[in-house]
């Protein structure tokens, strides 16, 4: 036989043995990858249905906590513990029934997958207070009338909630809807979803409750499959909710378990590892399935599983096509190589052999390694080949990795991330997206972004716009960025910054746009632009109160002069007292906006805020007027409050004076306390506030309320609704300065034709609360004879002391300031008592002139006076112990007492306050 004839019998059989080779290294290469891959996007559906089923059921525990806090919820608590009537809400307790079943309603046409909405008492066995289903026509959401309520206490439901902490959730297992303890047909299964109410006291009073129908949510998983594909829902012990087979589902509710363990043994270990798998297993009758698992829980309830299977021969259908391609590939190109060997044999034989290898190697993803011989031509392809195939890895893997970074950050990007065509089509739509408008990813693709999340009015404007960009190739690249309204899925407005880019496409353009909800961000500014403006006009009305103290201080001295002088002459004399009386008048005006500017001496102490409410109650009744009834609601156990007692009086008849005007025609006055505890959560949504232990004081009218318009300007000062000369406008101000100033907080809440609330929430005291009764103080002037020194700038002021203390029998010494004052004591001049002002200008302002004076004569006796004292002697509003203090403006009775009280039974200042504040 010739050698050609020998090299083409080899060169075929060489070729047939590669090409076969190359099939089967081929199938096992692409079935390798193949059944990981098809497992992997079968899991992956199994996880979307998951997801979908989550999504249905999320939003039913939101609901259920917020109508635990609900004012509709509560207010039927209160007026069923107050027999029937609510006087904070002003309803009786079927009005509010009445009205918690329209908002039930309301839930129930909002959310179509909501089948009950209930609120369910403890008392009578459990029986419901207010129930919305859909029983009405066709349907439709109806309240049920009180006739055919139930007692649901002895559902299983019931019992697990009611036994909860407060502030827990029971989520039921998914289980068939049961009227009259009947189940309801056609077969509803429901989720349950449900938490607890308790009373003031702790006690429970009742749970809210809402069935989530599942039905809509197990149709879209039914009617998805496709392909041979079968799906499947489980819960935990593996029976059916959900399966092709319509009859056996839930069969445990009717004695009849069918489970999937039965079905598929195999899934047994899938199901016992939760989270996500995906293998291939086999049913009972020994075919095999590939099978995506994936557990999950209901709104955080007990686990269920959702299935999907899929034949083995569907599975790998993609493959076994891929293997029978490979073999006619194959015997074609054998053919075909037996032609040409038969021209070319010796020329071809051994460089076709290395090629061949070169592919082959190719095909496992090894080195590429150039063959020997064959010619320059064969040496050039190969390079080439060579070349191609590394620069194909190196893009494809890199392609893939950019690709998956890019959907990582997308998904997991706190702003929104929508993707459009040019038509304003959804392409992309993340998890941010779906918080902040409250579409689902499945809802929102293929949508017109304009119409579903911008108001009708602004989408014309927003085409406009986006055509502008798509018209101008460099406005496109360079983006625009641009607050404006949106809307939410509920219909509920609020405000949006979005960032857009275009970029260009071999499509067309497609347009992403970054979306930030902007509600937190105005709120917080807002919040700060009114704390701003509060500290602002505070430091306005503390400086014009410190100065006026001044003046009213020579003004009332000189009128205690004029009056004693001119006691003969009754015309002269009720002039004085005129002057006088305008005098208080205006001292009392500046004490108002001390306490607003929180630059007012407070003394705190552990108070019996019951105790004080019920003597001001006292004071307040014929203030009053018999046509204001009040009511006094004081929680027992209700801890000691740290604050100024006298201060809190004059707040609490400040509120009950402003609630008998807002009750013109009479009314109730109530008077309410409990212990409260402000958590984190509460006080990083108000700025003003830290997190801790309060006691809360309620005062309610049932007057008039407050218009929303002037709500947040109430505690404006010289801010008043009254009539010209009813009031200052400063009676709100001075509460707020004052709860403020002695760090608490305050809320106020109105609505009109109903009344008005103010909560004040006061820190709670350490110790055991102290007794409010207060030494009589002597009406009669003591004078004395020691020699005192006077150190005050306000040269009116410091003549009118001087003068005064000179009538009383004292002797005086004056300064300007701090120095001119050490000057005197370094000159060795003797005194009994240093008389200073605590805000004085120049280097040392009182504590620091009487730090210096300890240095220099320790054991010497200080009073100190001022308009008002920052933080000089008192610190955040509170005196440091042993200082006395006497306020400005000041008569000579009070003047004289206070010198005599510094000089006997004052504190050294050395001994405890020698340091500079």
């Amino acid at each position: 036989m010739r050698l050609s004839t020998r090299l083409t019998i080899a060169m075929v059989a060489l070729v047939l043995l590669a090409t076969t080779a190359v099939g089967v290294l081929s199938y096992r290469n692409i079935a390798a990858v193949a059944l990981p891959r098809a497992l992997d996007r079968l899991q992956t559906h199994a996880e979307l249905l998951g997801s979908e089923l989550a999504a249905s059921v999320r939003g039913a525990r939101a609901d259920v906590i917020g109508f635990r806090s609900a004012v509709a919820a509560i207010d039927i608590m209160n007026a069923h513990l107050n027999r029937s009537t609510d006087p904070a809400a002003a309803a009786s307790e079927t009005e509010l029934r009445r009205r918690l079943g329209r908002r039930f309603e309301a839930e129930l046409v909002s959310k179509p997958n909501y089948h009950e909405f209930r609120y369910i008492g403890v008392e009578d066995g459990g029986r419901e207070l207010v129930r919305a289903d859909r029983s009405g026509p066709g349907g439709s959401p109806r309240t049920v009338p009180d006739g055919e309520l139930q007692r649901k206490g002895d559902r299983p439901a019931f019992a697990e909630t009611i036994r909860l902490p407060a502030g827990e959730v029971y989520v039921s297992p998914v289980e068939l809807n049961q009227e009259n303890g009947v189940i309801e047909t056609p077969h509803v299964p429901v989720l349950r979803v449900a938490t607890a109410l308790h009373a003031p006291d702790g006690r429970p009073f009742g749970i809210v409750i809402i069935n989530v129908d599942m039905r809509p949510a197990f149709a879209r998983i039914r009617n998805a499959a496709a392909d041979g594909r079968r799906r499947y829902v489980v819960n935990d012990h593996g029976d059916y909710l959900l399966h092709p087979d319509p009859d056996r589902e839930f069969g445990f509710e009717f004695a009849k378990p069918r489970r999937v363990q039965d079905d598929f043994p195999e899934l047994t270990e899938l199901l016992a590892a939760g989270g996500t798998a995906s293998g291939v297993v086999l049913d009972r009758t020994g075919h095999r399935f590939g099978a995506g698992v994936v557990s999950l829980r209901l709104a955080e309830g007990p686990r269920i599983a959702v299935i999907e299977t899929l034949p083995y021969a569907e599975l790998m259908a993609t493959t076994i096509a891929a293997r029978d391609s490979t073999l006619i590939v194959g015997l074609v190109a054998a053919l075909c190589a037996f032609l040409l060997a038969i021209v070319v044999a010796r020329s071809l034989t051994r460089p076709l052999v290395q090629m061949t290898k070169v592919v082959e190697g190719f095909s496992r993803g090894e080195t590429v390694a150039l063959p020997a011989g064959g010619g320059h031509e064969i040496g050039v392809l190969a390079t080439a080949f060579a070349d191609m195939a590394a620069e194909s890895r190196a893009k494809t893997a890199s392609l893939l990795e950019s690709e998956q970074m890019a959907r990582d950050v997308v998904a997991n990007a706190l702003d929104a991330f929508v993707q459009t065509d040019e038509a304003g089509n959804i392409l992309e739509w993340n998890p941010a997206a779906e918080a902040i408008f409250g579409w689902s990813q499945q809802e929102a693709l293929g949508k017109q972004l304009i119409s579903l999340v911008l108001p009708e009015a602004l989408q014309s404007h927003r085409r406009r716009m986006r055509e502008q960009l798509l018209r101008s190739e460099a406005s496109a690249a360079a983006g625009e960025r641009f607050e404006i309204d949106a809307i939410r899925k509920d219909g509920h407005p609020f405000k949006i910054e979005v960032s857009l880019k275009a970029l260009r496409r071999r499509g067309g353009y497609v347009v992403n746009a970054f979306i930030r909800d902007m509600t937190q961000k105005i709120a917080a500014d807002e919040q700060l632009r009114q704390a701003q403006k509060m500290e602002a006009v505070g430091q306005l009305t503390g400086g014009v109160a410190h100065d006026f103290n001044n003046v009213l201080t020579v003004i009332t001295g000189t009128i205690e002069i004029l009056a004693a002088e001119v006691s003969d002459r009754p015309d002269l004399a009720a002039i004085t007292r005129l002057i006088g009386e305008a005098a208080d008048r205006g001292a009392e005006l500046t004490a108002h906006l001390l306490a607003f500017a929180r630059k007012q001496p407070l003394q705190p102490r552990d108070t019996d805020v019951n105790r004080l409410i019920v003597e001001s109650a006292k004071l307040m009744r014929p203030t009053l007027g018999e046509h204001v009834e009040i009511e006094s609601m004081l929680a027992d156990s209700v801890w000691p409050a740290l604050v100024d007692p006298g201060q809190l009086s004059s707040a609490l008849l400040n509120l009950a004076i402003n609630a008998r005007d807002a009750m013109p025609d009479g009314g109730k006055l109530t008077l309410e306390t409990r212990n409260v505890i402000l958590d984190e959560s509460y006080a990083a949504a108000h700025s003003d506030v830290r997190a801790g232990n309060y006691v809360m004081i309620a005062v309610s009218d049932t007057g008039v309320g407050i218009p929303e318009s002037i709500r947040d300007r109430v505690f404006d000062p010289f801010f008043s609704t009254k009539e010209v000369g009813r009031g200052t406008g400063l009676g709100l101000s001075m509460v707020y300065g004052f709860v403020k100033q002695s760090d608490g907080h305050i809320k106020v809440y109105s609505e009109e034709g109903f009344g008005t609330t103010f909560r004040l929430y006061l820190p709670q005291a350490g110790g055991s609360p102290e007794q409010l009764a207060a030494a009589p103080l002597s009406a009669e002037l003591e004078g004395g004879h020691e020699t005192i020194l006077i150190v005050e700038d306000d040269p009116l002021v410091r003549s009118y002391v001087d003068t005064q203390l000179q009538s009383l029998g004292y002797k005086t010494l004056s300064a300007a300031n701090g120095v001119e004052a050490l000057d005197i004591a370094d000159g060795g001049a003797a005194f009994d008592l240093l008389f200073t002002d605590v805000i004085m200008p120049g280097r040392l302002n009182g504590r620091q002139l009487a730090a210096e004076m300890a240095r220099r004569r320790p054991g010497l006796k200080v009073l100190f006076t001022s308009g008002y004292t920052e933080n000089a002697i008192i610190h955040h509003g509170r005196l440091d112990s042993g200082v006395l203090l006497l306020a400005k403006p000041y008569r000579k009775l009070d003047l004289a007492r206070m010198v005599r009280t510094a000089l006997t039974d004052a504190g050294i200042l050395a001994d405890s306050h020698s340091a500079p504040a």
